[in-house]
């Protein structure tokens, strides 16, 4: 079996084992097109930030079972889940063959994903996030084994693909590409702050096969971060950013 066909396997796996548990799991989801309130902060943790070349499947299983946790997934806008029963490999995919993502994304087929087909605005596309509440994460980052169950909240939101951009022979817009990133990740941080999620684990948002500027993004992420409505706000947050020793370097600078 090749790799890609264990991936597959893999998948096929998940959405079977979500099909004898469906009816068991408390986990829903909500499309939030709109930019989320400002609330005032519940806790007053003194925040420590990591940066790690690490697999996220790993890091959201070494959480204590009584503290919330979110991910941020890197939508694909077009595809629920991007290619995963293809057995691709990136970030969002290596999420849903290993959870119970996909069947909460596949509910928006044609109120996001279909909506990013016909308007991608120019490779932006949406400013909307599918919020997952409580999503069951199956398998560590060892993918060879059903461990067990790690419920995790998910934000599931796209970058803008600056790849297609430049494919399309669009001028680059670097002041609108770093305010689309910096609303991105402030509706996302709202989000799980909103929820009461204290541990999070981010990583480099849209700095793959969409080809934005490391720095940029740890920029962004640095500067929502520093806002005063998430001051106290979060007990952990990890970025975790795997074998990309260049978008690594860029938010252990930016970041730390």
């Amino acid at each position: 079996m090749t790799p890609t066909e264990r991936r597959q396997a893999l998948g096929h796996k998940a959405m079977n084992l979500y099909q004898v548990q469906m009816y068991q799991l408390e986990q829903s989801s909500e499309l939030v097109t709109f930019e989320p309130d400002e609330i005032p902060t519940d806790y007053n943790y003194q925040t420590k930030i990591y940066v790690k070349n690490e697999n996220l499947l790993y890091r959201l299983h070494q959480f204590g079972f009584q503290v919330k946790v979110g991910c941020m997934n890197f939508a694909d806008p077009l595809i629920p889940g991007g290619n995963f029963m293809l057995g691709v490999n990136a970030q969002e995919e290596a999420i849903c063959r290993n959870s119970f993502l996909y069947p909460e994304l596949k509910k928006y087929r044609h109120t996001y994903y279909q909506q990013n087909k016909l308007y991608p605005n120019d490779f932006f596309y949406s400013p909307a996030l599918i919020y997952a509440n409580q999503v069951k994460v199956i398998r560590d980052e060892r993918e060879d084994r059903i461990v067990m169950g790690r419920l995790v909240d998910f934000v599931t939101i796209a970058a803008p693909n600056v790849t297609a951009m430049k494919a399309a022979k669009i001028k680059l817009n670097t002041s609108r590409i770093y305010t689309d990133l910096e609303n991105k990740i402030l509706r996302t941080l709202r989000m799980f702050k909103n929820n009461a999620v204290t541990h999070l684990v981010l990583g480099a948002f849209g700095c793959g096969v969409f080809g934005n500027d490391p720095k940029m993004v740890a920029h962004a992420f640095k500067q929502v971060l520093a806002r005063l409505e998430f001051q106290g706000a979060f007990a952990e947050i990890y970025f975790d950013i795997l074998e990309n020793p260049v978008a690594e370097q860029a938010f252990r600078t930016t970041i730390l």
